[in-house]
C-alpha cells in the first residue's frame, strides 16, 4: 500500500487523495498528478509505501 505525504505553501489542502491508500505507485502518482493540479498550494507530494519507506517525491514544475 501506498501513500501521499504532500508539502503545502501558505496553509492547509483538505482532499480524500491524500488520506487514502493507493494498492500501486502507478495510482499514487496519478493521484498526485492530480491533487497537484487541482490545488495549487500543494508544492510538493512524496510518495511511501507502508509502513514507511520512501518511494519518490514529486515536485511542480
Amino acid at each position: 500500500m501506498f501513500k501521499l505525504i504532500t508539502t503545502v505553501r501558505g496553509g492547509a489542502v483538505n482532499n480524500p487523495a491524500i488520506s487514502a491508500r493507493y494498492a500501486s505507485v502507478d495510482d499514487a502518482k496519478e493521484a498526485a498528478k492530480v491533487l497537484m493540479h487541482e490545488h495549487q498550494r500543494v508544492v510538493r507530494v512524496m510518495i511511501v509505501e507502508e509502513p514507511s519507506r520512501f518511494v519518490e517525491w514529486m515536485d511542480r514544475s
